[in-house]
């Protein structure tokens, strides 16, 4: 096991998972309280009816958010100014499910921004020091606004304390805060010391909230031409079909089978005339050989 690197470059990346990693997510949303811990700000998250999450056929709920700065994971080598992580608990038993979402520094404003915004500065007001929690009081809070619907990364994590399933977000899809807001959170959480360690690196090209319409090949988290590849055959729905219409309005073949069906039916009347000749007159007149035509005045 080594430290994880978020990144698809110098062949990082291990290989593809689709299915059996697919991440579908329904968030409600949350009245929530914020506590700092002294090394991130921990969330609460309401619990909803029906399990938000579904990842691996498994159903999930949200059992806290946190926030660390600078980043626990490395994004191209490198620690970002911070990163979101949503903890999830399987309904059934089994390994955690840790979301991750990078922060960097930039004026590039969205939702998810605004809503961090709020939380570190609702910290830095009423809950300072280590130790400390608040009331958020924010109006519509949801996860639905933070998480990106773009490609993630997927490992398993063997670091003490932190292990499960990760899905990471790349850098591209960072959520951006502003200097100032970076500045205050650096300024009332201390970096935590901690190494992300675990196994091969996945990657998932279609985002979140994708695998309902995913049919055909089922294809399990292995590298492409690995002699490990599992792959389990579901049913192939492409069947080849003759389509006579389509036949019918290509121009040059319907041309053919007029002069065909011509023919034909000109065969059909000159052999028909010839035998009503033959029968009315008492001729034994054949068309295949004969010297005299049968409409011949002479």
């Amino acid at each position: 096991m080594s430290k994880i690197n978020i990144s698809r470059k110098n062949g990082n990346v291990y290989g593809t998972c689709d299915l059996k990693c697919a991440y579908n997510f329904t968030y409600s949303s949350s009245n929530s309280t914020a506590k700092n811990n002294g090394m991130s700000i921990s969330l609460t998250y309401d619990n909803s009816s029906v399990p938000p999450v579904i990842y691996d056929n498994q159903k999930y709920t949200v059992s806290k958010l946190n926030i660390y700065s600078p980043s626990l994971h490395l994004f191209d080598g490198k620690n970002l100014n911070a990163e979101f992580i949503i903890e999830h608990v399987p309904v059934s038993g089994g390994d955690t499910l840790y979301v991750c979402c990078p922060i960097v520094q930039s004026n590039n404003m969205s939702v998810a921004s605004g809503l961090l915004t709020q939380i570190i500065q609702n910290v830095s007001s009423n809950a300072p020091s280590n130790g400390n929690s608040t009331n958020l009081n924010l109006s519509g809070f949801t996860l639905q606004d933070i998480v990106p619907s773009k490609p993630y990364f997927n490992y398993t994590n063997t670091t003490a304390g932190l292990s499960g399933n990760y899905l990471v977000f790349g850098k591209m899809d960072a959520i951006s805060l502003d200097e100032s807001t970076l500045k205050t959170l650096s300024n009332i959480i201390t970096p935590f010391p901690i190494d992300m360690v675990g196994g091969k690196l996945l990657y998932n090209p279609n985002g979140p909230n994708s695998s309902s319409s995913k049919e055909g090949i089922y294809i399990s988290c292995q590298p492409t031409g690995s002699s490990e590849e599992q792959i389990d055959v579901v049913q192939a729905k492409n069947v080849t079909v003759n389509d006579m219409s389509s036949m019918m309005n290509n121009q040059v073949i319907f041309t053919i089978l007029q002069i065909i069906v011509g023919g034909l039916i000109f065969l059909a009347v000159y052999y028909g005339i010839n035998y009503a000749y033959n029968y009315f007159t008492g001729t034994n007149s054949k068309v295949s050989g004969s010297t005299k035509p049968i409409f011949d005045s002479k």
